[in-house]
C-alpha cells in the first residue's frame, strides 16, 4: 500500500488496531431482533372473541292452541230429578230447507261422594234421564206458536237425542231440526225434558 499520502492520524489508528486487535475499530451491523411481547399468542384471540358472541336463542315453541268447545253455552238448567245433571243449550239456529237446528248437551257434574244421611261417604251413581218425545219442542212467542221436531218421509224423527243411565263425569251432545219460525221471529223459547225452559233464546 502506498502510504506516503495518507495522514500521519490514520497511519496511528491503522498501527494501534493491528497491535492490538481491536474489533469494534471495524463498522458492524447490529443483528436484528425482534421485540417480546407480553400479550398472549395472537392464535387465542379469535376463541376469545367467539366466546364472547352471545349463543343463538333457542326457537320458541308455537302456543299449543286450547281445545274448542262443541260451542258457546247460551244458557243452563237443572234436571228435575237431581241437581247434579244439567242441560247447556248450545245453539239455536236457521239452516237451509227452512228448518231450525238447536244443539244441546246433558253434563253429569260429578261432585263429592254424598257425606250425609244413611249413604254418608257412598260414591256417585249414575242418573237416569228419560222423557217423553212430544216434551221436545219449541215455542215462537212473537207467533204465539208450538213447534215440534221434524220427521222424515218414512215419520222418522230428524234427531239425536241422548236417554239413559249417564255416569258421573261424563256428557252426552244432543240435537234435533224443527220447522223454522217465520223470518220476524228473533227470539223463541225452547223446551228440552225435564228442564226448565229457555226462554227467550236468540235465532241466529
Amino acid at each position: 500500500m502506498n502510504t506516503r499520502n495518507l495522514p500521519v492520524g490514520f497511519l496511528l489508528l491503522s498501527s494501534l488496531c493491528a497491535v492490538f486487535g481491536i474489533v469494534g475499530c471495524s463498522k458492524q451491523e447490529p443483528a436484528a431482533t425482534t421485540p417480546v411481547s407480553s400479550t398472549a399468542p395472537q392464535a387465542s384471540q379469535p376463541a376469545a372473541a367467539a366466546a364472547s358472541v352471545p349463543a343463538a336463542a333457542a326457537p320458541v315453541a308455537a302456543p299449543v292452541a286450547a281445545p274448542v268447545s262443541p260451542g258457546t253455552v247460551m244458557g243452563s238448567a237443572q234436571y228435575n230429578n237431581d241437581p247434579n245433571l244439567r242441560c247447556d243449550l248450545l245453539e239455536v239456529k236457521r239452516v237451509s230447507g227452512g228448518a231450525l237446528l238447536v244443539r244441546w248437551r246433558i253434563v253429569y257434574a260429578a261432585g263429592a261422594p254424598q257425606s250425609t244421611g244413611l249413604v254418608a261417604g257412598a260414591a256417585l251413581k249414575p242418573i237416569h234421564y228419560d222423557f217423553d218425545w212430544p216434551q221436545l219442542y219449541y215455542t215462537d212467542p212473537a207467533e204465539n206458536k208450538k213447534y215440534a221436531f221434524l220427521t222424515d218421509s218414512e215419520n222418522s224423527r230428524v234427531l239425536d237425542v241422548w236417554y239413559g243411565d249417564l255416569p258421573p263425569g261424563e256428557q252426552r251432545l244432543d240435537w234435533a231440526k224443527f220447522p223454522a219460525p217465520p223470518a220476524t221471529s228473533t227470539k223463541v223459547t225452547i223446551y228440552i225434558p225435564k228442564f226448565a225452559p229457555f226462554e227467550d233464546t236468540p235465532v241466529s
